[in-house]
Order: C-alpha cells, then sequence, then structure tokens
C-alpha cells in the first residue's frame, strides 16, 4: 500500500476528512483516542488522522498517475 508516491492532503472540515476516506479507502479500521481519530489499515498502519481541535490529514498512497487518471474521469 505504501509503494509509489505519496503525499498528504490536509482538512479542516471533520466531514470532508470523513467523506475522503469513505470513498477512496475500504478495508480500515477507525480508532478513537481523547485527542485525535486515526484510520489504520489492516496491517496496523496509520494513514490518516483526525485531530479534534479541528485539523486532519490523510496520507495519499496513490501515485500521481493514477490520481491523474481519476480526476480526468471524475
Amino acid at each position: 500500500m505504501r509503494q509509489g508516491v505519496r503525499s498528504f492532503k490536509e482538512f479542516h472540515k471533520l466531514s470532508d476528512w470523513k467523506s475522503y476516506i469513505s470513498t477512496y479507502m475500504a478495508n480500515t479500521m477507525q480508532q478513537d483516542a481523547n485527542t485525535e481519530i486515526k484510520i489504520v489499515t489492516g496491517r496496523g498502519e496509520t494513514i490518516a488522522v483526525w485531530q479534534k481541535h479541528g485539523y486532519g490529514f490523510i496520507e495519499e498512497c496513490r501515485n500521481a498517475n493514477r490520481l491523474d487518471e481519476e480526476s480526468r474521469t471524475s
């Protein structure tokens, strides 16, 4: 899952963060803590974090070519 070029997408709205995860990140688990929410793969890798003070990020694991192709079909 972590092959290729990666980048981070930043979010400032929890609804946008959750929407992106539900659209593009299947087969993950959510782990809640007092200060943050983590999205973890079946192999235990953290790929997304929402900090409860209003900031979140997602590690984009898809490579640039795949992202470009997806944006052309959207």
